[in-house]
């Protein structure tokens, strides 16, 4: 292992970890498309986990949160997202804690509003079909979707 090569993938890994949050999947397809061996991989990963660059639990919430408020995604798109990023299963639930309740359902049913709003027909099971697939797209649970659009008219 060169000495310089292994302070420079250290270093750049350390900015991009410091630049967003990262989880320890994309910082290790992140070093192998630097061209790190798997020993350099291996000990940069440790460092960087002991100096707190990386924590998959704090990735998870972070995650959680963002894409719930800034994309309105549902928990089964996050979930998904998530476990494609290797997140262990309990560290995904709890970063679904992070999600108020109340908040959402709130989301949901604006978004539902909002395209219900959008489709234009007057065809009710056209319009409650396109919505319903719609949220589902979005990673809402499918019996939430119905429930609410039994609320819509």
């Amino acid at each position: 292992m060169e000495a310089a090569n292994y302070e420079q993938l250290k270093k750049k890994t350390a900015k991009y970890c410091a630049w967003q949050e990262r989880c320890s999947h994309d910082v290790k397809i992140k070093l192998q498309n630097l061209g790190a061996s798997q020993q350099e991989t291996e000990k940069i990963m440790k460092w960087l986990k002991d100096e707190k660059y990386i924590n998959d639990t704090r990735f998870a919430a972070t995650f959680s949160r963002g894409k719930f408020i800034n994309n309105k995604w549902g928990k089964k798109r996050i979930i998904s997202e998530l476990r494609a990023r290797n997140i262990d299963d309990q560290i995904i639930k709890d970063a679904l804690n992070e999600i108020a309740g109340n908040d959402y359902l709130k989301t949901i049913e604006d978004l539902a509003s909002r395209k219900w709003k959008d489709i234009k027909t007057d065809d009710l099971f056209v319009k409650k079909q396109k919505t319903a697939a719609f949220l589902v797209n979005k990673g809402y649970e499918t019996d939430l979707v119905f429930r609410i659009l039994e609320k819509m008219d």
